[in-house]
């Protein structure tokens, strides 16, 4: 007595998969490389550590070349403001200088006025002394290292945002990863399933029940789920090959990867709130009012050049022929001030310049903000969209679930070949990308607004 079909499908998928499973115990081992967090497994068999999202973001941010291009900018910045600082600092410093002289007076004009005496004189110098300035007026010195202050705040700010941009970037490497290795796992489960149907109907065209057409259809559904496993491989690899250099690993690192596609529902405010709060949030919008107010303030600093500045000087020390010798102390002190007359235009020049810059920096500022509320309003639509696509995604799984499981009784029950369990069996397979895709999208959408809000170094997997 012959079993079946419908009970004969299982049996044969058990069978599929105890087989596939056996060659991999012979696989030689691989060298172990020592990265932490992305390790191959050593000879003696024990498991590679874990990559959590948060381990991945990590090690990209230790080794992200861009982040520490910002480091460096940073620190250039805080050079800018300590040398302008320095401009309303006291100036202190110290001379020493010992000379010989020899002065021909028949060079000036004065030889053979006084007969048998030579109209060379020659003579010692030495003087040692001490010299500060210290301003005691200089506006435009006082808003140029206010300028610096800012401009240092800024490049402050910028590093915070190229270690965001980095952490999106690498989260959503990382979900690229997840969806592949998805895709790869379900096509080879669809292999397995088309496998069993090609068994099936070898079996049953040899018991009589079926025919040559059954196995060749059966035949096409496996090569084409082959064909599918083979290209959710590339995407793998190339996904694979994107977060590696993220991490800037070894280009045949292991990734073993711990996070999961799941469905997270998110609550999302209203737009107008959502928008207030990423213009309160995000560093692009910092960034460009930093850069915008120091561009008004060199532009003050400019225009102070007109205004006259103060300032102190003195000096002490000792004057005379040797150090040891007719030296005796001197001194000297006062107040200077310098008034600006005119400078051919230099002055004028720069400030039409720093204009300029003050006014591009503003219109940045205006172009962000429109740029960060339209990514918000963006993201919203979005994150709702992708979740009515996972609830559609499932439900369309559960329905073509439901078409494959009659398919295969009416074929069992020989009403019908095995063309309509094909196509369900194929739309199940479509069904199930469809949804691995769809939490994917759903995953992308929640990175996405995480940015859109400024807040993506909050983000919870």
């Amino acid at each position: 007595m012959f079993l079946s079909r419908h009970v004969w499908l299982p049996v044969i998928i058990g069978v599929a998969l105890s087989g596939n499973s056996a060659p991999a115990q012979h696989l030689p081992p691989v060298r172990r490389l020592p990265v932490p967090g992305v390790v191959y497994p050593p000879a003696g068999g024990h498991a590679p550590r874990p990559l959590s999202p948060a381990r991945a973001v990590e090690m990209a941010l230790a080794g992200e070349t861009s982040v520490r291009l910002a480091a460096e900018r940073r620190e250039e910045a805080r050079g800018r403001a300590l040398e302008a600082r320095a401009a309303l600092l006291p100036n202190l410093s110290g001379v020493v200088t010992r000379a010989n002289s020899a002065i021909n007076l028949a060079a000036q004009g004065l030889g053979g006025f006084l007969p048998g005496i030579s109209s060379i004189i020659v003579f010692d110098t030495f003087d040692a002394r001490l010299q500060l300035t210290q301003q005691l007026f200089d506006w435009s010195a006082v808003q140029r290292h206010r300028a610096t202050q800012t401009a240092r705040q800024a490049a402050e700010v910028e590093a915070q945002l190229v270690r965001q941009q980095i952490t999106g970037e690498v989260l959503l490497a990382y979900l690229d990863v997840l969806r592949a290795q998805s895709l790869v796992s379900a096509a080879e489960r669809e292999i397995v399933t088309a496998r069993a149907l090609v068994h099936l109907a070898q079996e049953q065209r040899a018991a009589g029940l079926a025919t040559q057409l059954d196995v060749v259809r059966a035949g096409v559904r496996l090569a084409e789920e082959d064909a599918r496993r083979a290209q959710a491989q590339v995407e793998l690899e190339q996904s694979q090959a994107r977060l590696r250099r993220l991490m800037a690993v070894p280009a045949d690192a292991e990734l073993t990867l711990t996070g999961e596609l799941r469905f997270v529902p998110v609550s999302t405010p209203d737009v107008a709130t959502a928008q207030s709060a990423a213009l309160r949030q995000r560093l692009e919008v910092v960034l460009a009012r930093l850069q915008y107010e120091a561009a008004t303030r060199e532009q003050a600093a400019v225009a102070a050049e007109h205004l006259p500045s103060v300032e102190v000087f003195a000096d002490y020390g000792l004057n005379g022929v040797r150090p040891n010798r007719f030296a005796l102390p001197t001194r000297t002190f006062g107040v200077r001030v310098n008034v600006p007359v005119f400078n051919g235009g230099a002055s004028f020049g720069r400030l039409v310049a720093e204009k300029s810059r003050a006014r591009q920096r503003e219109l940045e500022v205006a172009d962000v903000q429109r740029q960060v509320e339209q990514e918000v309003r963006l993201a919203v639509v979005l994150l709702s969209a992708a979740a009515e696509q996972v609830a559609a995604a499932e439900q369309a799984v559960t329905l073509a679930q439901r078409e494959v499981e009659l398919a295969e009784e009416r074929f069992a029950a020989g009403v019908a070949d095995n063309l309509e369990v094909i196509r369900a069996q194929s739309a199940l397979s479509q069904a199930r990308t469809a949804r691995i895709q769809a939490l994917a999208q759903h995953v992308m959408t929640r990175v996405n607004w995480a940015l859109a809000l400024g807040t993506i170094e909050q983000f919870q997997w």
